[in-house]
């Protein structure tokens, strides 16, 4: 009886030892399994959301090549008026190239919140002076706003002195600070601003050069005219008359 026992627990301990194994798969692995993933790396998105420097070198080259073309289109326009008297004085000059180019400049509505007192050459300035568009420490770029100071005279008036009348007349100064305004149509190397603005009754070109202050001409090349008209001093360089001396900032966009 125990010889039977025996022979059935040795047959039990052998069918334990031989139970199936799970079998391996004969599928070879595919490592691009891991590479196209059903879902967005972390990685794949901050690189959607951040691009790589060399397509953000290309998107900022596109943007300046529109800016520059959007700048020459404007300047374009504005040099067609030369000679002529559209726009009516130098505020109202700016105000049509403006309209004309679809508002580069500002809105009129934001303009008309500008004011602090008759001239609207000087709201232009206090616009872009509020947002931070406004410079003078260095060179512009074309069709940026130039804007100038002082550079208008009341004219003559009479002065009454009490209980006796008087016919002496006295040439008041005006100090009003933004008076006048342009728009750069030219930066030369050299640093000359060549500008376009309504003076005299029509829109003229005129020139600023601060490395030259005291030349009107360089190597035959015009670089400063006169804001106002000097009295001559034996052909002496007036500087005090010269654009540059009325030179308050620029206003970009």
């Amino acid at each position: 009886m125990i010889k039977n026992f025996l022979a059935s627990l040795l047959i039990l301990l052998l069918a334990g030892c031989t139970t199936t194994q799970p079998q391996i798969s004969s599928i070879p692995y595919n490592h691009m399994d891991e590479a196209t993933p059903d879902y967005e790396s972390p990685r794949y998105i901050e690189e959607k959301v951040n691009p790589s420097p060399l397509s953000q070198t290309v998107f900022d080259t596109s943007k300046v090549a529109m800016e520059m073309a959007r700048r020459n289109a404007l300047i374009k326009n504005a040099l067609s008026y030369l000679g002529k008297r559209d726009g009516g004085d130098c505020s109202g000059f700016v105000n049509l190239i403006n309209m004309k180019n679809g508002y580069p400049y500002y809105l009129e509505k934001e303009l008309s919140e500008s004011f602090d007192n008759a001239r609207k050459s000087r709201a232009m300035y206090n616009l872009m002076n509020k947002k931070g568009l406004a410079f003078s420490g260095y060179e512009p770029r074309i069709g940026d706003l130039v804007f100038f100071e002082n550079t208008e005279r009341k004219p003559a008036v009479k002065s009454k002195t009490k209980g006796k009348k008087s016919t002496k007349t006295t040439t008041v100064q005006v100090a009003e600070n933004i008076t006048h305004v342009g728009i750069v149509t030219r930066v030369d190397t050299d640093g000359t601003v060549e500008f376009i603005h309504h003076s005299n009754g029509k829109n003229i070109v005129d020139y600023m050069n601060f490395h030259y202050p005291m030349l009107t001409y360089k190597d035959g090349k015009k670089i400063n005219t006169y804001m106002k008209r000097c009295p001559s001093k034996n052909g002496a360089i007036q500087s005090q008359c010269m654009n540059i001396a009325f030179f308050v900032a620029y206003g970009t966009f």
